[in-house]
Parts: structure tokens; sequence; C-alpha cells
């Protein structure tokens, strides 16, 4: 088990109804990124203290609240999910350990489950069933073109 600082909270299952709470900040590797940069809590009301935001649209991934666990990418039939810095790889144990102190600590604290192919998804939910974390939210949503980053 990787140490952690913080205390993971399950993924605000209405992040994409709240705009102002949940701005779209940007994107990465094709899919939409919200509240990046902005401070947000854990499940004891303390500052996470990383401020990457939620990772895809219809197959969200709170990346303040990821614990690199890895579940989420051996239960999805679709393989929608590859490890952010260990990129290409996916499972258990295939993250890139990060070494408390350095530069990737201080961002990231853990590697973390980017939604690649959130376009492939087929809505089974395997993935959020699996997350320890409660990191990940599965639903289809609409972009509106309106929205701007």
């Amino acid at each position: 088990m990787k140490k952690l600082d913080f205390a993971s909270k399950p993924i605000d299952e209405n992040f994409f109804e709240n705009p102002q709470e949940y701005p779209l900040t940007g994107y990465h590797k094709g899919h939409a990124v919200r509240a990046e940069g902005k401070q947000r809590y854990d499940e004891h009301g303390k500052p996470y203290p990383t401020k990457l935001g939620i990772h895809g649209t219809n197959v969200a991934v709170d990346w303040d609240s990821c614990i690199a666990d890895g579940s989420c990418m051996e239960s999805c039939p679709m393989n929608g999910f590859e490890w952010a810095l260990a990129e290409g790889k996916t499972g258990k144990g295939n993250d890139l350990p990060i070494e408390e102190g350095t530069e990737l600590w201080v961002k990231y604290r853990t590697d973390k489950a980017d939604p690649v192919n959130e376009a492939e998804c087929i809505y089974c939910n395997a993935c959020v069933v699996a997350c320890p974390a409660g990191a990940i939210s599965v639903a289809k949503r609409v972009e509106l073109s309106s929205q701007k980053v």
C-alpha cells in the first residue's frame, strides 16, 4: 500500500452540473479536465495536497482522490484507462512509483488512472465498483459547445 497524506473522498457525482465549483479548465489526451488548479478538500475536510481536478466527462476520474490502485484498469473490458505517468501501461503494480519529496510527489502524490479511451465506454460501471477510493464516475454526459477554456 502506498503512503498517502490525504483521505480520499468519493468523486462528486454532480460535478458536471456544477460548473462554478468544477469549471472546465483544459483538455488532456482528448478529454476534458475540470477544476484543475482549484483547491478542493478531502474526506476529513483538509485541503488535498494536489490540485489536479477531474479528468474525463463520461468516464470521470477525480485525480485528487485517485490512489493508484489499478483495479479500474483491470476491471474495464474496453481498456479505458492507462497510467498517466507510466504512459501505455495499465493494471496493478504497473504505475510509476513516486518517491516522497520529489517534484512528482509534490505535483501528483501517486500515478493517476487516465481515462484515455472514454469514448469506448460501454457504461458497465465495472471501474466504479472496483475503485476503492470511489474516485470514478461513469454516466452519459453531453458537452456543450459553449463550454470553453
